[in-house]
């Protein structure tokens, strides 16, 4: 159950580019200056990666100024950050009030809808965030070819963003080739550009975000590239974006001609990514939330609180259970942690990753007829999984089934080596026991890390 790195910002990082929004006009002048002083302590706590102390110095500031713009857009915005939904769309909901015509306020709301799922909303909101452009800005946007567009988005860059949140809405939506046709017409993505080919090529460096954006662009540009649109939707899997990454994947099974490749893709929908279980888009948001409060911020109270919600809102969601059960874990609680992945495996008995947590969490406890289980149906899922058949051969070795072991230990290595994995220590200790017979010690069994796609959860 290693742990992720925080994912790259996609379309729940809207946030990111309000300031091009706060260009199009002056910010509506507070009805008091009441509240800008107490905002600096939830400005130093949110710098300083204290977002739980931001959001109470947020509430303090908003309780003492209820009518000012700036503490309530402070406090709607760390409230939605940390994962208090229902508590930002409070705040929301009042700024709406307040200040209607806020360019600042409506995008924030924009912002919001989308994270929720309401996308059309959203879309309205931004709607009337490009109808406060000047008229012929509005009326080049609107009309001028497309080789136009680009030189319009050098002199107002809002235009772009907004172009590029609508994509993203459609794609989330499922309607890609209207997404596709957006992105071209405004020249998003050029014809006749390799995009897939610049995707491998970026994939073999080290920034995700690049990498993300790269398949992204192969996605929009290259209806044919189905390698490139299912490396995409597994690469938003490993990211934690589930819904865009099973469309995606669903997309590229669809368009590729390999009979192969369409069995995989098939398999893969069912058992990484639930088959046809609904998530909704709240649920996996707070799954994504809640993994960054637990890895950026270390603060795994708050993320399990929000895991219990997602598992509320989408109880056949396995991967909130998977982080729930990580965080009992590493709290000494054994029972929970089993308990969590227990019920994962009930939710979803196809889900690969729930049947590899709980059979190495098993392992762990020296419970190794149980561990075999679920290790052996983890390897049947998938049984490309290294790390998996490597815990299944420790377990047999530890149950004196020692043809077994060696059995799976070769196929470990003979796999590894596929992925150019070096397990030096797990050919060794084989080599040894081939040799001398059983050791005292347990065999080795490292979790490389797998193949994209298959590695967090």
């Amino acid at each position: 159950m290693r742990r992720a790195t925080v994912p790259p910002a996609t379309i729940a990082g809207l946030a990111a580019a309000l300031t091009l929004l706060l260009a199009l006009a002056p910010a509506a002048a507070e009805p008091s200056a009441a509240g800008a002083a107490d905002l600096e302590p939830a400005r130093e706590a949110f710098e300083a990666g204290r977002p739980v102390e931001a959001l109470a110095a947020a509430r303090r500031a908003a309780a003492g100024a209820p009518t000012a713009r700036a503490p309530l857009v402070a406090h709607a915005a760390i409230a939605e950050f940390v994962g208090e939904l229902d508590e930002a769309a409070t705040v929301y909901a009042r700024l709406e009030t307040l200040f209607p015509d806020d360019l600042a306020v409506i995008y924030r709301r924009a912002a919001f809808a989308v994270r929720v799922g309401d996308y059309d909303a959203g879309l309205a909101l931004l709607d009337r965030l490009l109808d406060a452009h000047p008229p012929h800005v509005r009326w080049l946007f609107r009309w001028a070819p497309g080789t136009v567009q680009p030189v319009l988005f050098r002199v107002a860059p809002s235009l772009e963003h907004l172009v590029q949140i609508k994509v993203d809405v459609l794609l989330e939506k499922g309607a890609l080739d209207e997404a596709r046709r957006l992105a071209r017409a405004y020249r998003l993505v050029e014809p006749g550009r390799d995009y897939c080919g610049e995707a491998r090529t970026t994939m073999r460096g080290t920034d995700r975000e690049a990498t993300f954006q790269a398949f992204r662009r192969a996605t929009l540009a290259q209806p044919d590239a189905a390698d490139c649109i299912w490396w995409y939707g597994q690469w938003l899997t490993d990211e934690g974006y589930v819904r865009l990454g099973r469309l995606m994947v669903a997309e590229g099974t669809r368009t590729t001609r390999s009979a192969a490749s369409k069995e995989a893709g098939a398999r893969y929908l069912r058992i990484r990514l639930g088959g046809q279980r609904d998530v909704p888009k709240r649920a996996e948001q707070l799954l994504q939330i809640a993994r960054q409060r637990l890895l950026r911020d270390g603060d795994a109270d708050g993320a399990r609180r929000l895991l219990e919600r997602a598992v509320t809102l989408a109880p056949d969601f396995v991967r909130p259970h998977a982080y729930l059960a990580r965080i009992a874990w590493d709290d000494g609680d054994r029972a929970t942690a089993l308990g969590w992945l227990e019920h994962a495996v009930e939710a979803d008995p196809e889900s690969w990753r729930s049947h590899r947590n709980l059979g190495r969490m098993l392992a762990a406890l020296d419970r190794h007829p149980e561990a075999e289980g679920h290790l052996r149906r983890t390897v049947a899922l998938f049984g490309d999984d290294v790390g998996a058949r490597l815990a299944l051969a420790r377990a047999l070795y530890a149950q004196d089934r020692l043809d077994e072991y060696v059995e799976q230990t070769r196929d470990a290595v003979r796999l590894a080596a596929v992925w150019k994995h070096d397990l030096s220590d797990v050919r060794d200790f084989l080599a040894r026991f081939e040799k001398w017979g059983p050791a005292a010690t347990l065999p080795p069994a490292p979790d490389p890390q797998l193949i994209l796609g298959w590695n967090d959860d």
